[in-house]
């Protein structure tokens, strides 16, 4: 038979936070692929017949998709099934049929896994949709671990080098050659779930949070969207009031949930053999090729590079935003259409695939999870992009970014080693877009647009850092050891030391800590952005040295032909994020776009 390419439900939410994207992870609470990502061989090098495999088959509309809780209990007899036909005997044929039946489960799982979290963000108040991903992804630490345990069980029989040749990958038995080696038992599982339940709890703080205002209590949300959306300067000084008391009131409590979720995973990361939480999320949760020693590095090399271009950046009121103009969803789904459309290739052939099956949500509610991200729905093989648009031409960038995730997924049939990979197609879109908005924007707003970009670039590597830098000392200090009142100094200190705290403000930069759904939910996720983006900016840099030379570099890596994020960074050709004088490459490309007249640091 034909190696078949399973999915992974790890890392089913494409990517969230800044502009979005997060990923629910599926074992590890918000974790990442790797907990499985050996476990159902989720890569491209498997696949034999690529051409065979087609999205969405049935033509089935989301609208027409349903969400189910999934049988757990059938999944379980029919992982059983194979273990016991392992045992007994049985033909290879046999036990391939019955291999495919659980990957029929595992599908299954990770779709209503994937449609219980789009129904959970499209209304946070949904109490059926809460409960259910509460259930499932709590659910997710046993179904990680049933396929787990089923794998080294067929790596460990007489049938394991004919079932690695016949139905898995290369090295499969290697892999899964000694069950000691799992970082599934009945203690990290049960870590696993209690993660999951934080997460909900998590969810559930931030779904109607309340603040008395004007003598009666109100809703934060309504009166955030009600006193930010006015121009006058009362309502601004208004809405600045209504944060502070969001984050007076409900420090503690996110804290207390936020401080438990660090103990739960310090727990797991223990139980599992690692000598930190940061380095399990690195190793078991996004499977990176580089270490939180590199990570370090480079934001150091951030900080050293390019704080103070973000410094001269404040000076000129720059970095306190751009004037964009208003969008209506509407506008923003033709505009995305007519760019995809100029782009061509794959992302024109996505586009029209996700506009024929309404594969979609991009209208704004106060009441939708405030985020972006693009999430794939095995059962279909179909990815979906979930927007919450503010209403201007920004949408139009976020829109681009999450379609970025949303072509890897198309093209790749949601193959996704190594998240920092998605990444680079996500951010790398984003700069080459810019070239393909004359027909849908004024040259004004393009211009604006491409400003826009170059300082939300600069923002991301400065701000991005900042949260991995205070994540890291954070954990550092060891959960219990901490209390809001230290997460708020370490926040505070970070907004320093990366030059984003404005004087006067203090109070509410101590509190930002509060407002990254990452740290909840993708721990150490943090990181990949700027790191991704770094190579994203080197394929904008081939863009500008030659109109096309970016999208055909592109292109040329979109296929995945190398599983890890240096393979693909050093065999595209490409400089790594991580070598000397690396960000200060970048901070010339920044400084030099927005005008930037300081030293610089040499680069290599």
């Amino acid at each position: 038979m034909k190696k078949r390419l399973t999915k992974l439900v790890a890392l089913t939410l494409a990517l969230v936070m800044l502009t979005g994207c997060g990923l629910p992870g599926f074992g590890s609470g918000g974790g990442g692929e790797n907990d499985l990502s050996g476990t159902l061989g989720n890569t491209l090098s498997q696949i034999t017949d690529r051409a065979s495999m087609k999205h969405n088959p049935d033509g089935v509309m989301f609208s027409d998709m349903r969400y189910a809780r999934p049988d757990t209990e059938g999944l379980a007899a029919d992982v059983a099934a194979v273990e016991d036909a392992l045992e007994s005997g049985a033909a290879l044929k046999r036990v391939e049929e019955l291999l495919d039946r659980c990957m029929d489960d595992y599908d299954d799982f990770s779709t209503m896994y994937s449609l219980a979290n789009i129904y959970n963000c499209k209304d946070l108040r949904d109490e059926y949709y809460a409960a259910e991903y509460e259930w499932i992804s709590t659910e997710s630490a046993n179904v990680s671990r049933l396929f787990d345990e089923m794998y080294y069980a067929c790596a460990g029989s007489e049938l394991g080098q004919a079932l690695e040749e016949d139905y898995f990958w290369d090295g499969f038995c290697e892999e899964y050659a000694d069950p000691n080696d799992s970082y599934y038992n009945d203690v990290t599982v049960a870590l696993m779930q209690r993660e999951s339940e934080l997460i909900s709890r998590y969810r559930e703080i931030v779904a109607e949070p309340t603040i008395m205002y004007e003598g009666r209590e109100r809703s934060f949300h309504e009166l955030a969207d009600e006193l930010g959306s006015a121009d006058d300067l009362a309502s601004y000084y208004k809405y600045l009031a209504v944060l502070l008391s969001y984050y007076r009131k409900y420090n503690r409590p996110l804290a207390e949930v936020y401080i438990e979720l660090m103990r739960v995973r310090t727990e797991m990361a223990e139980e599992m053999g690692f000598s930190s939480c940061e380095e399990m999320e690195y190793v078991f949760c996004f499977g990176r090729d580089y270490t939180p020693e590199d990570g370090a590095v480079f934001v150091g090399g951030v900080k050293a590079d390019l704080v103070p271009i973000y410094l001269w950046a404040k000076d000129t009121g720059l970095s306190y935003g751009v004037d964009y103009s208003p969008l209506s969803s509407d506008e923003l789904y033709a505009d995305m259409k007519a760019v995809t459309d100029s782009i061509g290739r794959e992302c024109s052939d996505a586009f029209a695939f996700m506009s024929q099956y309404g594969l979609y949500d991009i209208e704004p509610s106060i009441h939708k999870a405030d985020t972006s991200f693009q999430t794939y729905l095995s059962n279909y093989d179909a990815p979906f992009i979930f927007l919450n648009p503010a209403g201007t031409t920004q949408d139009l960038l976020t829109f681009v970014h999450e379609f970025g995730h949303y072509t890897d997924a198309y093209a790749n049939f949601d193959a996704n080693e190594t998240i920092d990979v998605a990444e680079i197609f996500s951010q790398g879109l984003e700069f080459l877009s810019l070239s393909h908005m004359g027909g849908v924007l004024s040259g004004g707003e393009i211009d604006t647009l491409r400003r826009g970009k170059m300082i939300d670039a600069l923002d991301t590597y400065i701000q991005q850092a900042a949260f991995a830098d205070f994540e890291s000392k954070a954990h550092a200090l060891g959960p219990d050891e901490l209390t809001a009142d230290k997460l708020n100094a370490l926040a505070l200190q970070a907004a320093k030391d990366f030059g984003f705290c404005d004087e006067g403000f203090e109070e509410y930069y101590m509190y930002f800590w509060m407002d990254i759904t990452h740290f909840f939910e993708y721990p150490f996720y943090v990181i990949s952005y700027p790191v991704s983006l770094d190579v994203a900016m080197q394929i904008y840099e081939l863009e500008l040295q030659e109109p096309g030379r970016g999208m055909a570099k592109y292109f040329e890596i979109l296929p995945r032909d190398w599983e890890s994020f240096m393979e693909t960074v050093t065999n595209g050709g490409l400089r790594s994020p991580f070598a000397e004088g690396a960000t200060s490459s970048i901070a010339a490309l920044i400084g030099g776009t927005l005008g930037y007249d300081g030293p610089l640091a040499d680069a290599a």
